[in-house]
């Protein structure tokens, strides 16, 4: 299962693809929404059972490091002001590492994930969402090639990002933040995570100043290979 940015951003979605998302759809309480219309008679009969993948949570191995570094980020929002009535754009989403903890946290309908890979919407959509009951809280799922923050049609509080602009190729990134910055709030907070993207310089130039740099520790992950330190930089719209 390969995360998003090991695809082109600029392939567009096969006509396979289409009709998976369909068949998932027909079978799943949230949907995963694109900004196209999903072509007509994708889910016309043919079968459909859970990837045996998500069963098996292969998923939660695809990200370097362990799936509870969900809970350590989470974490880390709440310390930096994250409350239920804000809305937050998880950017990059995935199959929900973070959102199975931000989901039942916020009010409902208040939490909005971007990704481009296919199969880990899926993931999110057919098992986590169920698994831990979250399709009461109306979490809205996004597949885009693109960074269609304005899709959702609200302005958000927070924008999370833990590596997903970092793998964006550079002549991408003033299009990615001048999207980004648009879908903020006035004084709406961008985190991003565990290195920059571009100058710090840049950022201001997109419309986003430095509010503070800091380190979180992650315990549990202390004494094995993979780094239990996150550097996070916090930036406010302008």
């Amino acid at each position: 299962m390969r995360k998003w940015w090991l695809e082109s951003v600029r392939d567009a979605p096969s006509e396979g693809a289409y009709r998976r998302l369909a068949r998932s759809n027909a079978h799943t309480a949230v949907q995963i929404e694109t900004v196209e219309a999903v072509p007509a008679g994708g889910a016309d009969g043919e079968p459909w059972s859970l990837d045996e993948r998500f069963l098996q949570e292969a998923h939660h191995t695809q990200y370097g490091r362990p799936w509870i570094l969900g809970r350590h980020m989470f974490d880390f929002l709440i310390e930096s002001g994250l409350r239920p009535e804000h809305r937050l754009c998880d950017f990059g989403c995935g199959a929900l590492r973070l959102g199975v903890w931000t989901i039942p946290y916020l009010d409902a309908g208040h939490y909005f994930g971007i990704d481009s890979h296919l199969e880990s919407l899926e993931a999110a959509a057919a098992y986590e969402i169920p698994l831990h009951a979250l399709e009461v809280k109306r979490p809205r799922l996004l597949w885009s090639q693109d960074f269609a923050f304005s899709h959702f049609g609200v302005q958000f509080d927070w924008v999370v990002d833990f590596s997903s602009s970092q793998k964006v190729d550079p002549p991408e990134l003033p299009w990615l933040y001048r999207e980004l910055v648009a879908s903020l709030a006035p004084g709406g907070r961008f985190l991003t995570a565990p290195r920059l993207s571009a100058p710090l310089d840049s950022y201001a130039e997109w419309g986003l100043t430095l509010v503070r740099e800091v380190e979180q520790d992650a315990p549990t992950l202390r004494g094995h290979d993979f780094p239990s330190a996150t550097t996070w930089w916090e930036f406010t719209r302008i």
